[in-house]
């Protein structure tokens, strides 16, 4: 990674699908497991009535689009139960919809499948090479990812490195805000009590890197295998993780 010198950076921003994990672990495991639980963890699963009000808001949303798939689902006539919940998920998880309600149902699944050892999180050599250099120097790491907080744990603590969460020092989740939204890198300035010149944030989404950049913030683009091509940009870019000079 190619640094200034003389920067003050005490902390790196990192978000995982796509930089810290493969694309494919996200897309070809997490969500197809997820997805074909669905249903018998929801039978009995305790909804609290705010998270269950929330799904019906979105699902009204939803009914007043113009989306044939969502259509063809869910007539005009059917409204959302808890009984068809599950069916609804399934939707969202297809049109991959950050919605908060599903992100956090989905990490409580993936609990149950770490837990059981039913799933391993697959993360790239060179991010374990990167978090030791980091705390090696006094960096502090972070994770902001659209995925819950509890998901996110997850993902480090069952790794084929086995637990990294001692290497991060906090989780960001959209409850700042959204990831191509200036305000979010901003909220999570104020909550690190940190200047825009003390971070860096890495990712693989230009309109992500161009958020966090109008916020102040030095930002990387990660293009690693199986990315998905990024329009023309000027931000630094990166094939790994790796701390060269600070």
């Amino acid at each position: 990674m190619e640094t200034a010198k003389g920067l003050n950076l005490k902390h790196f921003l990192l978000d995982i699908e796509g930089t810290t994990a493969p694309i494919s672990f996200v897309h070809e495991v997490l969500f197809p497991y997820a997805k074909k639980r669905l249903d018998s963890f929801l039978k009995t699963y305790s909804w609290p009535e705010d998270l269950f009000s929330l799904i019906e808001q979105e699902f009204t949303k939803d009914k007043k689009g113009k989306d044939v798939k969502f259509s063809d689902l869910f007539p005009a006539s059917v409204s959302l139960t808890k009984e068809n919940v599950s069916s609804y998920f399934s939707y969202l998880i297809s049109v991959d919809r950050k919605f908060g309600p599903l992100k956090e149902i989905q990490g409580k699944i993936w609990k149950e499948g770490y837990e059981s050892s039913e799933i391993q999180s697959t993360i790239y050599p060179d991010v374990v090479d990167f978090l030791k250099q980091a705390k090696e120097k006094g960096i502090l790491c972070h994770v902001y990812s659209s995925g819950s907080v509890e998901a996110q744990i997850l993902i480090y603590r069952y790794s084929n490195f086995g637990d990294l969460t001692g290497y991060f020092s906090s989780y960001f989740d959209t409850s700042v805000g959204g990831k191509r939204e200036v305000g979010s890198y901003q909220n999570i300035l104020q909550t690190l009590g940190a200047s825009a010149e003390e971070v860096s944030f890495f990712t693989d989404i230009v309109e992500e890197a161009e958020a966090a950049n109008s916020a102040g913030i030095r930002s990387f683009i990660l293009d690693r295998p199986g990315n998905l091509p990024q329009r023309q940009h000027s931000f630094s870019v990166m094939q790994k993780l790796e701390i060269t000079s600070l």
